[in-house]
């Protein structure tokens, strides 16, 4: 922070750290003070603990947020005010305390030694015991114009200007309404209703807008109170003109020199204003629509290596959960970020620390929980490190979970194709069988049996229907006797020459068609699978599991004696893995999906006489 500097120019620089103060320091360097002849310090100076009088001295303050502008609000002050900021279209460049924005050190330089170059208190100390010429109090009214914050201002600091520096002449700022210039701001001496407006074209003002040349002429206007006017256009609408009133003055070269030089500061502060005017409304178009994106958004800027939030809409607060107080100037990571994420956040970070614009899905909390979201961030400057710029949120749960609900149809779709084709070949086989037997007998007693196999395949077609429609559902349930059902099962699968045994028996809750679904499947598998050859004798055994310690089921097994488990045993439950050419490995697979569709949990072991044991617990 620095006070006035006796009869050098003065800056006083409003930065939170020391680190940014130091880089304000370098980049008004001797640079900058040969150019506006000024001696000029820096230092970092806490927003909080600046002496008022010593701010209401300086020559030119710079700010870098809102913090340092709260500080100039509370003052009367009389200096510039400097945004050093990345972003033009931001709250701090667009404030109507702020005179000029830079947002590169050179910029900053420049914009200090131009405003101290300009400030009237550096040009009268420097000089104090003469009378400043008329160029000096030219350049000393340029820091008026430099602190104009609406056209209108501008125009009334411009004759202010006039007044000082042409004591003997009337001024007057004309502007041009559609097809007439409008006399708007003239001399304390003369009242603006006695200045005609005249058309485009006509009299010294209309022609001056017209061509945009500068005139020396007599008044055209009989009406006219003046004499002789010195007229000089300022940009395209607007003219500046000097006018004599007595016929005893005349005007000279330096009298034309100066009024262009004025006129020319005019139009650079008009074009200042009308830049930041553009900026102002590019910024409250850009925070309507980041206010009102019916995405969660956020603003951030980045410190140590962390994004920090500067600034949040309304669809974030709803949808995380956090009003705006509470994580600005935090690091957005810390509140919704998932604490098991890795290394996805430190990765993101990395690219935007690069200056890559991201486009992404990740997963984030928000006050219903964790959802996932495309993730969309816009550095303002591309390819610049530790660039601010925005977030934006879109939620995709609702199109992810549509999209896996999907994938799961599709899988059931798959699967619900191979399994008609596998469930129904049995029934149709012992169909066929016993069709053949009739014709060869004569014995119609034979079509009982394919009756009751028709009448089967009728059943399972109902049975698939509704795993088609229910996945993994099992309808109905009631109290099942396991021998029944094994037994039912039995009668249903072309077995060959094998034998089954019910050791014991126990009720189970359970859906009767899907169990016995389950057990053909089993008793299939030991039939195709556990014997080297069809004619090979074969034993199955179905029974219960031991008790537990409160005398309760604990589940029951089909266990065989023949070849048993294959090596990668750890895999029979798989959809669609087999060890025979010709089958199709979903017998077993649907006998598990049958069992954890009822609660149970389905295992493959090896039985105590070697062959497969498949045990299906259901506690």
């Amino acid at each position: 922070m620095t006070s006035a500097l006796g009869e050098r120019g003065s800056v006083l620089v409003l930065a939170a750290g020391s680190e940014l103060a130091d880089s304000v320091e370098r980049s008004l360097g001797p640079e900058s003070r040969d150019s506006a002849n000024a001696e000029v310090e820096t230092h970092a100076a806490s927003p909080g603990g600046v002496d008022e009088r010593r701010l209401a001295e300086t020559d030119v303050t710079v700010v870098v947020d809102e913090a340092g502008l709260e500080q100039v609000r509370s003052v009367e002050r009389t200096g510039s005010v400097v945004a050093f900021v990345d972003d033009p279209a931001g709250r701090v460049a667009t404030d109507p305390l702020v005179d000029a924005v830079a947002g590169t050190p050179d910029a900053l330089s420049e914009t200090v030694s131009w405003l101290i170059a300009r400030d009237e208190r550096s040009v009268v100390r420097s000089e104090p015991t003469r009378t400043p010429s008329r160029v000096e109090q030219l350049n000393a009214g340029m820091a008026e114009l430099a602190a104009v914050r609406s056209v209108d201002e501008a125009y009334r600091a411009a004759i202010v200007v006039a007044e000082q520096v042409f004591p003997e002449y009337q001024s007057v700022v004309a502007v041009r309404d559609g097809e007439w210039v409008e006399p708007v701001v003239a001399s304390s001496g003369t009242p603006v209703d006695d200045c005609n407006r005249v058309r485009v074209g006509t009299d010294v003002a209309g022609t001056a807008v017209q061509t945009g040349k500068v005139s020396i002429a007599p008044s055209q206007n009989a009406e006219s109170r003046f004499d002789t006017l010195l007229t000089v256009p300022v940009g395209d609408d607007v003219v500046f003109q000097l006018a004599t009133a007595d016929g005893n003055e005349e005007f000279d070269d330096a009298d034309r020199r100066l009024a262009e030089l004025l006129a020319s500061h005019l139009e650079e502060t008009l074009d200042r204003l009308a830049v930041t005017e553009t900026l102002r409304a590019e910024r409250d178009r850009l925070l309507a629509l980041f206010t009102n994106v019916p995405d969660p958004a956020i603003a951030y800027d980045y410190v140590d290596g962390e994004p920090v939030v500067r600034q949040v809409n309304d669809a974030f607060e709803s949808t995380f959960g956090y009003e705006a107080e509470t994580v600005l100037g935090e690091s957005i990571d810390d509140y919704i970020v998932p604490a098991d994420a890795g290394p996805e956040a430190e990765d993101l970070n990395e690219q935007l620390q690069r200056g890559e614009n991201v486009r992404r899905e990740v997963t984030r909390v928000t006050a219903d929980g964790p959802r996932h979201f495309i993730l969309h961030v816009i550095p303002i400057h591309l390819d610049a490190s530790n660039a601010a710029g925005y977030a934006i949120y879109t939620d995709v749960t609702d199109r992810r979970e549509r999209e896996e609900t999907l994938r799961r149809q599709n899988e059931r779709l798959d699967e619900f194709a191979s399994i008609v084709s596998h469930d129904l070949r049995n029934p149709l086989s012992v169909a066929e069988g016993y069709v053949d037997l009739a014709r060869e007998t004569g014995d119609v007693d034979h079509l009982d049996r394919v009756a009751d196999a028709l009448d089967r395949m009728d059943e399972l077609v109902g049975d698939l229907l509704s795993l088609a429609r229910e996945g993994r559902s099992v309808g109905e349930t009631e109290a099942v006797s396991l021998a029944d059902a094994a037994r039912e099962a039995w009668s249903g699968v072309d077995t060959g020459n094998a034998t089954l045994t019910v050791e014991d028996d126990e009720t189970l809750e359970a859906n009767r068609t899907r169990l016995r679904e389950l057990f053909e499947n089993v008793f299939r598998n030991s039939a195709e699978h556990g014997r080297d050859a069809p004619d090979d004798p074969l034993s199955v055994r179905v029974g219960s599991m031991a008790a537990d310690e409160r005398g309760e089921p604990t589940g029951f097994y089909v266990e065989d004696d023949g070849t048993g488990l294959p090596d990668d045993a750890d895999r029979v439950f798989e959809s669609g893995f087999t060890t025979d050419e010709s089958g199709t490995g979903l017998g077993l697979a649907i006998s598990e999906q049958i069992a954890e569709a009822h609660g149970w949990t389905a295992h493959a072991l090896t039985g105590e006489r070697g062959g497969a044991r498949f045990e299906f617990r259901t506690a």
